[in-house]
């Protein structure tokens, strides 16, 4: 078995107001020794609101995409996926999103996840982690310092 912790961030020093996207940072670590930052974007969309949710369910998908490329033997088809997003933990562990609030977004991320499992091929499960004892989120936290303004 393997487990990787997640996190996500807006790109405070990416995003302007002016662009059609939502620019993020994610987190993946194992907590010993593997760290991976990766820079997202999201394209604006009428009526959502809450971008921070689908950054969180893309640094879960990505994790697992990461897992089959990098830990596949090692986790030996058992994969756990941490998070501090209860509402990206939900998501993945029920594969959809409340109809009220779906956009086409949050649909593209699922896609990713269903799409990561697949190509991982053994049983990914779900969890979820406090913010001060995920290693992701401390990894996330370092990364972001370097940038202002910035609320974690």
């Amino acid at each position: 078995m393997k487990k990787l912790y997640t996190d996500a961030s807006f790109d405070w020093t990416s995003t302007e107001k002016a662009e059609n996207v939502v620019r993020g940072k994610i987190a993946i670590s194992d907590g010993d020794g593997f760290e991976r930052i990766d820079k997202v974007a999201i394209g604006k969309v009428e009526g959502l609101k809450q971008y921070i949710n689908i950054l969180e369910l893309t640094a879960v998908a990505r994790a697992v995409e990461l897992a089959s490329e990098h830990f596949k033997e090692e986790a030996k088809g058992l994969l756990e996926v941490w998070t501090d997003s209860q509402v990206a933990m939900s998501w993945a562990n029920n594969a959809k999103i409340n109809q009220k609030i779906a956009k086409l977004a949050h649909y593209n991320a699922l896609e990713y996840l269903r799409k990561a499992q697949i190509l991982f091929g053994g049983i990914v499960s779900f969890h979820y982690i406090k913010r001060d004892q995920n290693p992701a989120g401390h990894l996330l936290e370092q990364e972001l310092k370097k940038e202002a303004p910035h609320t974690i």
